[in-house]
């Protein structure tokens, strides 16, 4: 009997998330007449969240990139000022050829005012030009005092500049009003309902599109399996998972429940506190009458295994 393989989607990352709801949709288009009537508009329910996180994706890609431009420009800036202060500095240089080289270069740079203040698009303009000049009519003095290499970090930076500005989209995009745990719930929730018609379908043998679309979509929820849910970490290995001690409980004559402060600490990462029912839930034994009471921790999401502490129960 084929059905849809599980797949825990709150440990997938936004990128692996989306890619895989992308697969879904393209596969849906290519459904069979009988899935698609079976799951009437959810199709176009679950392509509307997906739009919604396609824009977050791209949102996401731009910030990115934009930090990157950022840094690109940030180096051109320190190749700037180191030129212009070693050019400045050669001013009162002692050989007159010198100096006088100097002050050549100085206006040169002066002309193009304070390139650092300008827009990205101003910038690679100025610098093009300040690169050419360098190279071309000022590359003697250049040499004659000695800034090549100066003159080489310069060009290193800009092209680094330059590449990462051509990648930039022009057209302006806005952050979207939605969150990605939003969108993530909406669109998980419509797969669910979807999940179910085609299984039904499937079991039911009315049609063999329903079996197609279970075909082509679970070697893909296994291959993300196997890449993301191996990399769960164990609360039950090691001492990497903490709990706090749990102090005497007094006894009720009912079943003693309490919930401890439980940390996850990795050696060279900050130590995480666990959220229960996100990260891990609990079950008890032996924990109504006097005597020693266990809790087991059963680990979640992002992490997996068990963990036993026990506390007493005293009159």
């Amino acid at each position: 009997m084929k059905k849809f393989k599980s797949l825990l989607f709150r440990i997938l990352p936004n990128a692996a998330h989306f890619n895989y709801f992308s697969q879904v949709s393209i596969h849906l288009s290519a459904a069979g007449s009988a899935v698609l009537a079976a799951l009437g508009d959810l199709t176009a329910q679950l392509n509307m969240w997906l739009n919604k996180e396609t824009a977050l994706m791209e949102w996401v890609k731009k910030s990115i990139l934009t930090g990157q431009i950022a840094e690109a420009d940030h180096r051109v800036d320190q190749a700037l000022v180191a030129l212009n202060a070693q050019v400045h500095a050669m001013e009162y240089n002692p050989v007159p050829a010198k100096a006088e080289a100097a002050q050549g270069l100085k206006i040169m740079l002066k002309n193009y005012g304070s390139v650092y203040s300008k827009p990205y698009e101003e910038q690679e303009g100025d610098v093009r030009a300040i690169l050419l000049q360098l190279r071309g009519a000022y590359s003697a003095d250049v040499t004659l005092l000695g800034l090549s290499a100066y003159v080489d970090e310069l060009d290193v930076a800009f092209e680094e500049f330059r590449q990462q500005l051509a990648q930039r989209d022009t057209k302006s995009l806005q952050k979207p009003d939605e969150t990605f745990p939003a969108v993530r719930r909406g669109i998980e929730a419509v797969y669910h309902r979807m999940v179910t018609l085609v299984d039904a379908g499937a079991t039911l043998n009315t049609s063999p599109d329903f079996a197609a679309l279970i075909d082509k979509l679970n070697p893909e929820i296994e291959r993300l399996n196997a890449e993301f849910h191996r990399h769960r970490k164990d609360i039950g290995a090691g001492d990497a998972c903490v709990v706090e001690p749990i102090s005497t409980q007094p006894y009720t004559g009912k079943a003693v429940t309490v919930l401890p402060r439980v940390y996850y600490r990795e050696e060279g990462k900050p130590t995480v506190e666990l959220v229960f029912s996100k990260d891990f839930s609990v079950t008890y034994r032996n924990n109504v009458n006097v005597g020693t009471a266990t809790l087991i921790l059963h680990g979640k999401g992002a992490y997996k295994g068990q963990k036993i502490v026990t506390f007493n129960i005293a009159r």
